[in-house]
């Protein structure tokens, strides 16, 4: 077996061990894209400037999922669309938030956040460094697009 194959079949492992079909995969990554194309016409609601950033593959490159601008704020936001209770964020894909943030200096307020769909509710957490996070269900978060002005 090459490396690549190796490399793949680890990928299409799933929580549990278990490998994960195709089919399995292609529904966990169409969620994501639903919740981003979802937070953008949200962004937009509230007044924002949004975009998605549609990157297929993991990249060494400092972009964040969607990414918005309203005033002199620009925000970059990580997302995820987990069906179970809690949202894991790595370091490594927050620090890519800051590091995004850090290109445009000529904003006064940059703001990292992450952000969870939940079935039928979203949670958003304003984070200020790089760590590991973990959003749950039920936590009340620390940001509002609504507040933003």
């Amino acid at each position: 077996m090459s490396l690549r194959e190796l490399a793949v079949e680890a990928k299409r492992r799933g929580r549990r061990g278990r490998l994960l079909t195709f089919k399995e995969i292609h529904r966990i990554r169409r969620r994501g894209y639903e919740a981003e194309r979802e937070l953008v016409k949200r962004l937009r609601f509230h007044g924002f400037g949004a975009v998605r950033v549609p990157v297929s593959a993991p990249s060494s490159e400092p972009l964040p999922d969607v990414f918005a601008v309203k005033g002199d704020r620009l925000l970059a936001f990580e997302v995820k669309a987990p069906r179970a209770e809690r949202a894991y964020f790595r370091e490594d894909q927050v620090r890519k938030l800051f590091e995004f943030l850090d290109l445009f200096e000529i904003y006064p307020r940059k703001l990292a956040v992450l952000g969870a769909s939940f079935p039928y509710k979203w949670v958003f957490k304003l984070v200020e460094k790089p760590d590991n996070y973990v959003i749950h269900r039920g936590e009340k978060g620390n940001f509002r697009l609504d507040r933003i002005v």
